[in-house]
C-alpha cells in the first residue's frame, strides 16, 4: 500500500475523530449549560461593550478553565450570573477584589462594580486573549456561510477519499485480473509446449 493511500486514510480518521470529539463535547456541554470546552480551552463571544476598550463588543475570546483559587484580582473571568436580569447568563469581566469566599467584578467601561457577589461555583474560566480571526462570524449570516463552508470543505474531503478508495480498489482488481489472465496464458503455453513434446516423443517411437 502506497504512503499517500495511508496517509489519506489517516487524515480521514483524524477528520472523523474530531469531529466525534466535538459533537459529543457541543452536547455534553449543551446538556451542563457550560460553553464547549476542548483540552481545558473554549471561545465565546461578548456581545456586549463593558469590557471595552481591552475586549470590543462583537469579539471571540480565548479562555481557559479555571477555578476560584487561581483567579486573582486583576484576572479577566468568565462566570454565570445568578441574579437579576442576567441570570443563567455568562458574564466577561475583570476581578477587582477578592475575599475568602467571593469576587468582585467589574466592567472596564463600567463606572461601577458589580452588585454580584461571585462565589467558587460560577466561576468558569480566565480571559487569555481575544481571536480577531473570528471576526467574521459576528453575524448570523456569516456564522452560517462558514459552517456551510467547513461541512462542505469536510463532505469534499469524504468524498475524495471515498472515490479514491474505489479507484484503488478497481486498480488493484485490474491488476489481479490481468495477472489472473498473464498466469493462465503462461499455463496455457507450458501445456500447447508440453502436448507438441508429447507428439514429437511419440512420432520418434513410431
Amino acid at each position: 500500500m502506497k504512503k499517500s493511500k495511508i496517509l489519506g486514510y489517516i487524515l480521514t480518521g483524524i477528520c472523523l475523530i474530531l469531529c466525534l470529539i466535538i459533537s459529543v463535547e457541543v452536547i455534553v456541554s449543551g446538556s451542563e449549560q457550560r460553553p464547549p470546552r476542548f483540552f481545558g480551552y473554549s471561545i465565546s463571544y461578548v456581545p456586549t461593550n463593558s469590557m471595552e476598550p481591552t475586549i470590543m463588543a462583537g469579539d471571540y475570546i480565548l479562555f481557559c478553565e479555571a477555578s476560584f483559587d487561581e483567579v486573582n484580582v486583576g484576572d479577566i473571568i468568565i462566570y454565570r450570573s445568578k441574579e437579576g436580569v442576567m441570570a443563567g447568563n455568562f458574564i466577561v469581566h475583570r476581578v477587582t477584589e477578592k475575599y475568602g469566599d467571593y469576587l468582585v467584578t467589574k466592567g472596564d467601561f463600567n463606572t461601577i462594580s458589580d452588585d454580584e457577589k461571585i462565589t467558587p461555583d460560577m466561576v468558569f474560566g480566565k480571559y487569555i486573549t481575544t481571536i480577531g480571526i473570528l471576526d467574521i462570524l459576528s453575524s448570523p449570516q456569516s456564522r452560517v456561510i462558514v459552517f456551510f463552508i467547513v461541512i462542505m470543505t469536510f463532505v469534499v474531503m469524504l468524498g475524495l477519499q471515498f472515490i479514491s478508495v474505489i479507484l484503488n480498489y478497481k486498480k488493484e482488481k485490474l491488476q489481479v485480473e490481468n495477472k489472473q489472465r498473464h498466469d493462465k496464458l503462461i499455463e496455457e503455453l507450458r501445456e500447447e509446449i508440453l502436448k507438441e513434446e508429447l507428439e514429437k516423443q511419440k512420432i520418434k517411437k513410431d
